[in-house]
Protein backbone atom coordinates (compact mmCIF):
# COMPACT_ATOMS: atom_id res chain seq x y z
CA UNK A 1 0.00 0.00 0.00
CA UNK A 2 2.94 2.56 0.57
CA UNK A 3 5.21 1.83 -2.32
CA UNK A 4 2.29 2.00 -4.54
CA UNK A 5 1.56 5.83 -3.42
CA UNK A 6 2.81 6.99 -6.39
CA UNK A 7 1.00 9.55 -8.45
CA UNK A 8 0.94 9.89 -12.56
CA UNK A 9 4.16 12.32 -12.94
CA UNK A 10 6.12 9.99 -10.64
CA UNK A 11 4.76 6.91 -13.34
CA UNK A 12 5.41 8.25 -16.26
CA UNK A 13 9.21 9.50 -14.98
CA UNK A 14 10.08 5.73 -13.97
CA UNK A 15 8.47 4.14 -17.17
CA UNK A 16 10.99 6.99 -18.69
CA UNK A 17 13.94 5.85 -16.98
CA UNK A 18 13.51 2.30 -17.56
CA UNK A 19 12.86 2.69 -21.05
CA UNK A 20 16.29 4.76 -21.67
CA UNK A 21 18.03 1.90 -19.15
CA UNK A 22 17.03 -0.74 -21.92
CA UNK A 23 17.72 1.28 -24.85
CA UNK A 24 20.67 2.01 -23.62
CA UNK A 25 21.55 -1.72 -22.72
CA UNK A 26 20.75 -2.31 -26.54
CA UNK A 27 17.48 -4.06 -25.74
CA UNK A 28 14.46 -3.43 -27.86
CA UNK A 29 11.71 -5.58 -26.38
CA UNK A 30 10.62 -6.67 -22.88
CA UNK A 31 8.17 -8.87 -21.61
CA UNK A 32 6.07 -7.46 -18.70
CA UNK A 33 5.20 -10.25 -16.62
CA UNK A 34 2.60 -8.17 -13.76
CA UNK A 35 0.84 -5.88 -15.86
CA UNK A 36 -2.16 -4.01 -14.11
CA UNK A 37 -4.15 -0.76 -14.34
CA UNK A 38 -1.58 2.22 -13.28
CA UNK A 39 1.30 0.67 -15.42
CA UNK A 40 -0.82 0.30 -18.10
CA UNK A 41 -2.14 3.68 -18.37
CA UNK A 42 1.38 4.79 -18.01
CA UNK A 43 2.65 2.69 -21.15
CA UNK A 44 -0.42 4.17 -23.13
CA UNK A 45 0.68 7.87 -22.62
CA UNK A 46 4.02 7.10 -23.36
CA UNK A 47 3.09 5.58 -26.50
CA UNK A 48 0.84 8.53 -27.63
CA UNK A 49 3.23 10.80 -26.69
CA UNK A 50 5.48 8.94 -29.38
CA UNK A 51 7.86 8.11 -26.51
CA UNK A 52 7.72 4.35 -26.39
CA UNK A 53 10.77 3.21 -28.17
CA UNK A 54 10.85 -0.43 -26.67
CA UNK A 55 8.03 -3.12 -27.44
CA UNK A 56 6.51 -4.61 -24.54
CA UNK A 57 4.39 -7.73 -24.57
CA UNK A 58 2.55 -7.86 -21.54
CA UNK A 59 1.08 -10.23 -19.24
CA UNK A 60 -1.74 -9.17 -17.17
CA UNK A 61 -1.71 -10.34 -13.80
CA UNK A 62 -4.49 -12.77 -11.80
CA UNK A 63 -4.46 -12.54 -8.33
CA UNK A 64 -5.94 -15.52 -6.22
CA UNK A 65 -8.69 -13.80 -4.21
CA UNK A 66 -10.51 -17.37 -3.74
CA UNK A 67 -13.61 -16.58 -5.52
CA UNK A 68 -14.51 -17.69 -9.02
CA UNK A 69 -16.07 -14.52 -10.40
CA UNK A 70 -13.58 -12.00 -9.31
CA UNK A 71 -11.05 -14.29 -10.64
CA UNK A 72 -13.04 -15.06 -13.93
CA UNK A 73 -13.74 -11.23 -14.11
CA UNK A 74 -9.91 -10.17 -13.93
CA UNK A 75 -9.60 -13.03 -17.00
CA UNK A 76 -12.25 -10.74 -18.88
CA UNK A 77 -10.83 -7.46 -18.13
CA UNK A 78 -7.38 -8.83 -19.46
CA UNK A 79 -9.13 -9.87 -22.51
CA UNK A 80 -10.48 -6.35 -23.14
CA UNK A 81 -6.97 -4.87 -22.94
CA UNK A 82 -5.79 -7.97 -25.21
CA UNK A 83 -8.01 -6.83 -27.94
CA UNK A 84 -7.17 -3.44 -27.20
CA UNK A 85 -3.99 -3.58 -27.97
CA UNK A 86 -3.30 -6.11 -30.55
CA UNK A 87 -2.42 -3.88 -33.07
CA UNK A 88 -0.05 -1.67 -31.33
CA UNK A 89 3.03 -1.42 -32.70
CA UNK A 90 4.91 -0.72 -29.30
CA UNK A 91 2.75 -2.28 -26.31
CA UNK A 92 0.44 -5.71 -26.61
CA UNK A 93 -1.28 -7.24 -23.60
CA UNK A 94 -0.91 -10.93 -25.47
CA UNK A 95 -2.06 -12.67 -22.18
CA UNK A 96 -2.39 -13.13 -18.38
CA UNK A 97 -0.58 -13.94 -15.62
CA UNK A 98 -0.42 -16.26 -13.02
CA UNK A 99 1.57 -16.91 -9.40
CA UNK A 100 1.37 -20.68 -8.71
CA UNK A 101 3.74 -20.85 -5.68
CA UNK A 102 6.55 -18.71 -4.11
CA UNK A 103 10.82 -19.16 -4.12
CA UNK A 104 12.85 -21.57 -3.09
CA UNK A 105 15.17 -19.27 -0.96
CA UNK A 106 12.08 -18.68 0.83
CA UNK A 107 10.55 -21.64 1.10
CA UNK A 108 7.64 -20.84 -0.54
CA UNK A 109 8.01 -22.87 -3.54
CA UNK A 110 5.42 -25.78 -3.77
CA UNK A 111 7.59 -29.00 -4.06
CA UNK A 112 6.91 -33.40 -4.14
CA UNK A 113 8.71 -33.28 -1.18
CA UNK A 114 9.53 -31.27 2.23
CA UNK A 115 12.50 -28.60 2.60
CA UNK A 116 15.44 -29.54 4.34
CA UNK A 117 13.63 -28.50 7.51
CA UNK A 118 10.79 -30.81 7.16
CA UNK A 119 8.45 -27.67 6.01
CA UNK A 120 6.43 -27.99 3.03
CA UNK A 121 4.58 -25.55 0.80
CA UNK A 122 0.97 -25.03 -0.65
CA UNK A 123 0.25 -23.67 -3.37
CA UNK A 124 -1.14 -19.93 -4.49
CA UNK A 125 -3.53 -21.87 -7.08
CA UNK A 126 -5.28 -24.68 -6.09
CA UNK A 127 -5.50 -27.11 -8.52
CA UNK A 128 -9.46 -26.82 -9.72
CA UNK A 129 -8.83 -23.14 -9.09
CA UNK A 130 -6.26 -22.70 -11.32
CA UNK A 131 -7.43 -24.78 -14.17
CA UNK A 132 -10.54 -23.13 -14.16
CA UNK A 133 -8.64 -19.58 -14.88
CA UNK A 134 -6.81 -21.15 -17.32
CA UNK A 135 -9.56 -22.77 -19.46
CA UNK A 136 -11.14 -19.32 -19.34
CA UNK A 137 -7.86 -17.54 -20.76
CA UNK A 138 -6.89 -20.23 -23.48
CA UNK A 139 -11.02 -20.04 -24.29
CA UNK A 140 -10.19 -16.14 -25.26
CA UNK A 141 -7.56 -16.95 -27.22
CA UNK A 142 -4.69 -15.42 -25.20
CA UNK A 143 -1.37 -16.76 -24.07
CA UNK A 144 -1.00 -17.85 -20.67
CA UNK A 145 2.20 -17.56 -18.23
CA UNK A 146 2.76 -19.44 -14.76
CA UNK A 147 5.07 -18.47 -12.12
CA UNK A 148 5.77 -22.22 -10.85
CA UNK A 149 9.26 -22.75 -9.31
CA UNK A 150 8.70 -26.31 -7.64
CA UNK A 151 8.57 -29.46 -8.93
CA UNK A 152 4.85 -29.82 -7.58
CA UNK A 153 4.17 -26.45 -8.99
CA UNK A 154 5.61 -27.35 -12.17
CA UNK A 155 3.70 -30.10 -12.98
CA UNK A 156 0.41 -28.66 -11.71
CA UNK A 157 0.97 -25.82 -14.37
CA UNK A 158 1.47 -28.51 -16.65
CA UNK A 159 -1.80 -30.21 -16.40
CA UNK A 160 -4.06 -27.20 -16.50
CA UNK A 161 -2.05 -26.64 -19.60
CA UNK A 162 -2.66 -29.77 -21.31
CA UNK A 163 -6.04 -30.06 -20.32
CA UNK A 164 -6.82 -26.54 -22.61
CA UNK A 165 -5.31 -28.05 -25.25
CA UNK A 166 -7.78 -31.43 -24.95
CA UNK A 167 -10.56 -29.04 -24.70
CA UNK A 168 -10.14 -26.39 -27.35
CA UNK A 169 -8.15 -28.14 -29.95
CA UNK A 170 -4.73 -27.69 -31.78
CA UNK A 171 -3.28 -23.77 -32.43
CA UNK A 172 -0.32 -21.85 -31.81
CA UNK A 173 -0.84 -20.83 -28.24
CA UNK A 174 3.02 -20.31 -27.18
CA UNK A 175 1.99 -20.51 -23.03
CA UNK A 176 4.53 -20.44 -21.00
CA UNK A 177 6.14 -21.38 -17.63
CA UNK A 178 8.06 -19.29 -15.86
CA UNK A 179 11.65 -20.01 -13.63
CA UNK A 180 11.13 -23.44 -13.85
CA UNK A 181 13.87 -23.65 -11.21
CA UNK A 182 13.66 -27.57 -10.41
CA UNK A 183 11.67 -29.91 -12.35
CA UNK A 184 10.84 -33.69 -12.09
CA UNK A 185 12.57 -35.11 -14.60
CA UNK A 186 9.46 -37.03 -15.48
CA UNK A 187 7.84 -33.57 -16.52
CA UNK A 188 10.52 -32.41 -19.04
CA UNK A 189 8.86 -34.61 -21.97
CA UNK A 190 5.94 -32.85 -21.61
CA UNK A 191 7.49 -29.11 -22.45
CA UNK A 192 8.01 -30.04 -26.08
CA UNK A 193 5.05 -32.35 -26.83
CA UNK A 194 2.53 -29.65 -25.39
CA UNK A 195 4.34 -26.59 -27.27
CA UNK A 196 5.28 -25.05 -23.84
CA UNK A 197 7.75 -22.57 -23.36
CA UNK A 198 10.44 -22.42 -20.79
CA UNK A 199 11.23 -19.27 -20.06
CA UNK A 200 14.06 -18.87 -17.62
CA UNK A 201 16.37 -16.34 -16.14
CA UNK A 202 19.70 -17.55 -15.72
CA UNK A 203 20.76 -15.04 -13.22
CA UNK A 204 19.08 -17.02 -10.89
CA UNK A 205 21.90 -19.47 -10.30
CA UNK A 206 24.31 -17.36 -10.68
CA UNK A 207 26.88 -18.90 -7.57
CA UNK A 208 27.28 -16.14 -5.84
CA UNK A 209 23.49 -16.00 -4.98
CA UNK A 210 22.80 -20.00 -4.13
CA UNK A 211 24.04 -20.56 -0.77
CA UNK A 212 20.67 -20.29 1.11
CA UNK A 213 18.62 -21.92 -2.29
CA UNK A 214 20.77 -24.93 -2.05
CA UNK A 215 20.81 -25.36 1.82
CA UNK A 216 16.93 -25.03 2.08
CA UNK A 217 16.61 -28.12 -0.98
CA UNK A 218 19.36 -30.17 0.88
CA UNK A 219 22.40 -32.10 -0.72
CA UNK A 220 20.45 -34.51 -3.60
CA UNK A 221 17.92 -31.69 -4.89
CA UNK A 222 20.62 -28.76 -4.61
CA UNK A 223 22.36 -30.55 -7.74
CA UNK A 224 19.80 -30.61 -9.82
CA UNK A 225 18.63 -27.46 -10.48
CA UNK A 226 18.25 -24.82 -13.57
CA UNK A 227 18.40 -27.76 -15.70
CA UNK A 228 18.73 -26.36 -19.45
CA UNK A 229 21.05 -29.17 -20.61
CA UNK A 230 18.72 -31.46 -19.85
CA UNK A 231 15.15 -29.66 -20.66
CA UNK A 232 17.10 -29.33 -24.21
CA UNK A 233 17.84 -32.97 -24.36
CA UNK A 234 14.17 -33.72 -24.14
CA UNK A 235 13.92 -30.93 -27.13
CA UNK A 236 11.79 -28.25 -25.12
CA UNK A 237 12.20 -24.81 -26.06
CA UNK A 238 14.10 -22.16 -24.09
CA UNK A 239 13.49 -18.57 -23.61
CA UNK A 240 15.79 -16.66 -21.59
CA UNK A 241 14.99 -13.33 -19.25
CA UNK A 242 16.27 -11.12 -16.90
CA UNK A 243 13.75 -11.10 -14.76
CA UNK A 244 14.79 -7.40 -13.56
CA UNK A 245 13.59 -5.91 -10.92
CA UNK A 246 14.42 -8.84 -9.09
CA UNK A 247 17.73 -8.77 -11.18
CA UNK A 248 20.15 -6.45 -13.29
CA UNK A 249 18.59 -5.77 -16.61
CA UNK A 250 21.77 -5.95 -18.10
CA UNK A 251 21.75 -8.89 -20.95
CA UNK A 252 25.22 -9.96 -21.12
CA UNK A 253 25.93 -11.03 -17.38
CA UNK A 254 23.47 -13.30 -17.79
CA UNK A 255 24.58 -14.45 -21.28
CA UNK A 256 27.39 -15.17 -18.99
CA UNK A 257 26.05 -17.22 -16.49
CA UNK A 258 24.21 -19.27 -19.15
CA UNK A 259 26.94 -19.90 -20.87
CA UNK A 260 29.24 -20.63 -17.99
CA UNK A 261 27.25 -21.09 -15.24
CA UNK A 262 30.27 -19.05 -13.18
CA UNK A 263 29.52 -15.72 -10.80
CA UNK A 264 29.96 -12.60 -12.87
CA UNK A 265 30.12 -10.80 -9.80
CA UNK A 266 32.79 -13.42 -8.16
CA UNK A 267 34.15 -15.41 -11.16
CA UNK A 268 36.56 -17.34 -8.61
CA UNK A 269 33.63 -19.00 -7.52
CA UNK A 270 33.30 -22.83 -8.56
CA UNK A 271 31.15 -22.99 -11.46
CA UNK A 272 27.44 -24.41 -10.06
CA UNK A 273 26.70 -27.81 -12.20
CA UNK A 274 29.00 -26.71 -15.34
CA UNK A 275 27.36 -29.54 -17.01
CA UNK A 276 23.89 -27.73 -17.39
CA UNK A 277 25.75 -24.56 -19.23
CA UNK A 278 24.77 -24.05 -22.73
CA UNK A 279 26.74 -22.63 -25.41
CA UNK A 280 27.40 -19.10 -26.10
CA UNK A 281 25.73 -19.16 -29.50
CA UNK A 282 22.59 -20.83 -27.40
CA UNK A 283 22.55 -17.78 -24.60
CA UNK A 284 22.47 -15.33 -27.51
CA UNK A 285 19.40 -17.64 -29.34
CA UNK A 286 17.70 -18.20 -26.43
CA UNK A 287 17.91 -14.16 -25.01
CA UNK A 288 16.69 -12.71 -28.64
CA UNK A 289 15.21 -14.78 -31.49
CA UNK A 290 13.39 -17.53 -28.84
CA UNK A 291 12.64 -14.76 -26.36
CA UNK A 292 10.78 -12.93 -29.32
CA UNK A 293 9.33 -15.92 -30.80
CA UNK A 294 7.81 -16.39 -27.16
CA UNK A 295 6.25 -13.32 -27.39
CA UNK A 296 4.67 -13.94 -31.12
CA UNK A 297 7.59 -10.97 -32.43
Amino acid sequence: PVIGRVDDVARDRHLAAAIRAYNESGVTAAVDMALENDAFAAMKRAATAGEMTLKIAAHWMIHRSGSTADELAQVHRAAERFHETRADAFLRVVGVKLMVDGTIDGCTATMRGPYADGSMADPIWDDESLRRVVNEADRLGMQIAIHAIGDAAVHSALDALEEVTVAHGTRDRRHRIEHLEYVDPRDMPRLSRLGITASMQPVHCDPAGLATWRAVLGDERSEMGFAWADLLHHRATLAFGTDTPTASHLPLRNMYIAASRRSPENPALPAYTPHQAVSLTDAITFSTRQAAWASHL
